[in-house]
């Protein structure tokens, strides 16, 4: 659905125009102008009322567009009944938001964790109401009418010729994995009340592994059942459109391995690592991204003057929160939000522009239509380009060069184990040999350096909740540091590229790079400059 967002501005703009029961074109278009300009009055996250949304009545206007298309006589019928589809999609994945936000606000509130839960599962008939929605007006007569510039775009319905994966086996086992995922967070919730090394840590650990262990059963049904060979290839098409190969990523990983782990083993051992990370305050981690935002000034000071006014993030301590972070764009209010778990270091500075970086994205773009590789860039870019407009970084530069080699190797790691992880089967898939193969995977990538346990990965957010995403974070690091590559050769380069490229709507990774001038992480030698970059500034 990422693809139609950008499309449907004026869909959604003509429906506000139509449920108020106005049809003047002089007010629609005003109406638009306010969209396409960057003038929608921004909304405060606290004014933003949750409801539990209607998915009978998003069910409804999915039957009702599927009959007048498959009738084929009221193509004005059927486009407003689109209209009404994509107010009732955009209420659903709205209040989905507003419902996990609030929920990893404060786990230990009943009502949230609920709603979430509602949510989680009923997204997959909302998801297979759609999709099964889109093959069908691929087959009807109006889909040359449907196809035009201002509905769904040319060629759209392409990609939904035969048949829907979204059957009702399939709907079901999505709502299977909903379930679980939700039982993650219950079980995280459980390990947080533990201490590290204690024996309630370990079973809580291995609760988590053998849920796990049972995610990624029912995950391979999900790709076998969808006629792809493994899950890997499922995931990569699926749920992240990628323009290279699982495949390339095995070889990618392999060379990190080659490459970077002994620069990684050697910084590490004579004590590099052993940086200062000191202690900042909330207000101290706002006031760094404000400064990196206010210099670099145009469409990311926008966005940062967005984001302040409408209170539109939560960097915020509390026991009770998720242990993570992340960005979501609001559908209903065409705003991102920022929600972190800081640690009260100076690392949170850096956390803070990751998801800053998304915010810009989201924003310049009205929803960003990037692959999860692209828009990684954008949070990593920020991060590297905030140490060049920040006046004193408290050497951060240093930290987050550390991170950086951290972030190639450990995620690379990361990425390794969960690419084994999905070739287990049947007997073989266990909690127990999850936990081992963990230790022989990131064993190979140096984690043997450090007093580490092979549950360590339970701890890993996106292995449960996003699968195949921890890769995105290796090969849009890359980009993100050719940013900081170019900036240190010419201040403002980096940034120009950065800005430049906020709101491009090239969906593949690799096309996106070279959309923007920057090179693929696979090409040859490109691993081995990173190398010497690090070892210029680390050793």
């Amino acid at each position: 659905m990422k693809n139609l967002r950008i499309r449907l501005i004026a869909l959604v703009v003509a429906l506000a125009v139509l449920l108020t029961g106005c049809y003047d074109m002089g007010d629609y278009m005003r109406l638009l102008r306010t969209y396409l300009t960057g003038t929608v009055p921004v909304v405060a996250f606290d004014d933003m009322e949750y409801h539990r949304p209607d998915v009978d009545a998003f069910l409804e206007y999915q039957t009702a567009c599927a009959e007048l298309a498959q009738d084929g006589e009221d193509f004005e019928a059927l486009e407003e009944n689109v209209w009404l589809l994509y107010e009732s999609y955009y209420d659903f994945y709205t209040m989905h938001a507003l419902a996990d936000i609030h929920y990893c606000q404060d786990m230990a509130d009943l009502y949230w964790e609920e709603e979430y839960a509602w949510c989680m599962e009923a997204a997959a008939d909302v998801d297979a109401g759609m999709d099964q929605l889109f093959y069908v007006l691929a087959e009807s007569e109006f889909r040359e009418a449907l196809e035009r510039e201002d509905l769904f775009g040319e060629g759209f319905f392409d990609a939904y010729m035969g048949e829907s994966v979204w059957d009702e086996t399939f709907t079901q086992l999505m709502e299977e994995e909903a379930v679980l995922v939700g039982a993650y967070y219950d079980l995280t919730e459980n390990l947080m009340e533990t201490e590290y090394g204690s024996m309630e840590y370990a079973a809580a650990a291995m609760e988590l592994a053998n849920l796990y262990a049972r995610l990624i059963a029912l995950r391979q049904e999900q790709a076998l059942h969808s006629g792809y060979a493994n899950f890997h290839n499922f995931a990569y098409e699926f749920y992240y459109g990628r323009d290279y190969t699982p495949e390339q990523e095995a070889v990618y990983l392999a060379a990190i391995r080659d490459e970077l782990v002994p620069l990684y083993r050697r910084v590490c051992t004579n004590g590099v690592v052993g940086i200062d990370y000191g202690e900042v305050t909330e207000e101290d981690t706002f006031a760094y991204v404000q400064e990196a935002a206010r210099n670099m000034g145009g469409r990311v000071e926008e966005a940062f003057n967005v984001m302040k006014r409408g209170k539109l993030y939560d960097i915020s301590y509390s026991q009770n929160k998720y242990p993570s972070s992340f960005e979501v764009f609001l559908l209903n209010y065409y705003e991102p939000f920022i929600f972190m778990c800081p640690t009260m270091t100076s690392y949170d500075k850096l956390a803070f522009a990751h998801e800053f970086g998304h915010f810009c994205n989201d924003h310049a773009s009205w929803g960003s239509m990037l692959s999860t590789d692209g828009a990684e860039v954008y949070s990593q870019g920020m991060e590297y380009l905030s140490l060049q407009y920040v006046e004193d970084t408290g050497g951060l530069a240093r930290l987050k060069m550390m991170d950086s080699l951290c972030t190639y190797v450990e995620q690379a790691a990361y990425a390794a184990f969960e690419h084994e992880a999905y070739n287990l089967y049947g007997d073989e898939l266990t909690g127990a040999n999850l936990i081992t193969l963990f230790e022989e995977v990131t064993s190979e990538y140096g984690f043997d350096l450090w007093e580490s346990d092979g549950t360590d990965f339970v701890t890993v957010p996106h292995f449960f909740t996003n699968p195949m995403y921890v890769f995105s974070y290796v090969v849009s690091n890359d980009a993100a540091m050719q940013l900081y590559q170019m900036e240190l050769a010419e201040s403002g380069a980096g940034l120009a590229v950065y800005e430049g490229n906020m709101d491009s709507a090239e969906y593949g990774f690799l096309a996106f790079l070279a959309s923007a001038g920057l090179e693929s992480p696979f090409d040859e030698g490109r691993l081995e400059m990173v190398r010497e970059t690090f070892e210029g500034i680390l050793e």
